[in-house]
């Protein structure tokens, strides 16, 4: 025999809806509406509580004639026979009782007798309670009649509350460790940027030369070489410059070596704006440059631009000493051999030849 053995089929489905329902509601308030309609709609009690308890912590909820919420108020007849019943863990049924002025609405006398129940769940160890009353004179016997319908009620709506607390505290772990998994991410994302402006500094640091901020020999090495690369593979023709600053002995000697510095900084500008972005130039070392071009011009046509940057940067700047460069350029032949290092060797070489033969410094032409 079943606990609704006397229930109806309507009650059968209302209950089944609930249950239904309850599963489905997202927090207690959805909960505690969805179980005070079906107070209202299957017990058609005039009020009822719900009193749960948790340790220390007491959480009730009052319900009206119409199945809706009120604010709990300790103290009446419906609060402390539904803690009772959770205390003493059992039912608590009263037929013929007086009234409660604290549980009549301000359109109802407060005389005359009340019907009550009190029903603790679940019943190993209840923590829960609900609790109607009608405002008739009942007999014992009427009474046991709706208890199966309450404890249904009563115990749905406990799990419901529940499995709302859980999936909240579920939830709520969720969310938590998302947002730690978020942070961590973040940081580390963040860490992962620095090391990677760190390393991007300390190479560039480690391929620019700290007087002109052009690359050095090193950086040289590391990008021609990739232009040279390309320029083997595509066939397409390149030059590879070798310059050599006159006179800077002489002018560290006569000037000081600021000016000497600054003489180098002016060179290392004059054969930038001589080649493209795409070409390499750097300063080697010293009073040495370089410069590897995918450049199809002529030597001439390349050194003929360097001396016009020279003659308008004089013109320009009025130096206190004379920029003279003593420039090798060989052309690099796609289909030899030779490396890069190789090239500037034979610059390197065509350059202090050039510097050998020439009568007095400035650019051989």
């Amino acid at each position: 025999m079943t606990r609704l053995q006397g229930a109806n089929s309507a009650t059968l489905r209302r209950l089944l809806a609930l249950a239904r329902d309850l599963l489905q509601a997202p927090d207690p308030q959805s909960v505690l509406t969805l179980s005070g309609r079906a107070i209202q709609e299957l017990l058609l009690a005039d009020g009822a509580l719900l009193l749960l308890v948790l340790g220390e912590q007491e959480h009730a909820t009052e319900f009206d004639r119409n199945g809706v919420m009120q604010t709990a108020r300790e103290g009446t007849a419906l609060y402390r026979h539904a803690r009772q019943a959770i205390d003493n863990r059992t039912p608590i049924l009263l037929p013929d009782v007086a009234a409660d002025p604290n549980l009549r609405d301000g359109s109802l006398s407060a005389g005359g007798t009340v019907s009550l129940i009190a029903f603790p769940f679940p019943p190993i160890k209840p923590v829960c309670a609900l609790a109607v009353f009608w405002y008739h004179r009942g007999r014992r016997d009427q009474l046991t009649k709706p208890i199966s319908i309450l404890r249904h009620i009563g115990e749905l709506t406990a799990a419901a509350l529940g499995n709302v607390a859980y999936r909240q505290m579920i939830e709520g772990h969720v969310a938590a460790r998302t947002k730690e998994i978020t942070d961590s991410a973040r940081k580390h994302a963040k860490e992962l940027h620095r090391r990677d402006q760190v390393e991007e500094e300390l190479h560039r640091i480690s391929v620019t030369d700290v007087m002109t901020g052009m690359l050095n020999r090193r950086g040289f090495f590391l990008n021609a070489e990739r232009s040279f690369k390309v320029a083997r593979r595509q066939g397409v023709p390149s030059a590879l410059i070798y310059a050599d600053l006159d006179e800077l002995k002489a002018v560290n000697d006569a000037l000081g070596h600021d000016a000497g510095d600054r003489l180098i900084q002016n060179a290392g500008l004059i054969l930038q704006a001589s080649f493209r972005d795409s070409d390499v130039v750097a300063r080697l070392g010293g009073d040495e440059f370089a410069a590897f071009t995918l450049d199809a011009e002529q030597p001439e046509v390349i050194l003929a631009r360097i001396h016009s940057n020279i003659e308008s940067f004089r013109q320009r700047e009025s130096p206190l000493y004379k920029i003279s460069l003593c420039i090798g350029i060989v052309q690099c032949n796609p289909s030899s051999d030779l490396t890069l290092s190789d090239y500037l060797s034979l610059a390197d070489k065509q350059m202090y030849e050039r510097k050998k033969a020439r009568s007095k410094p400035g650019i051989d032409d």
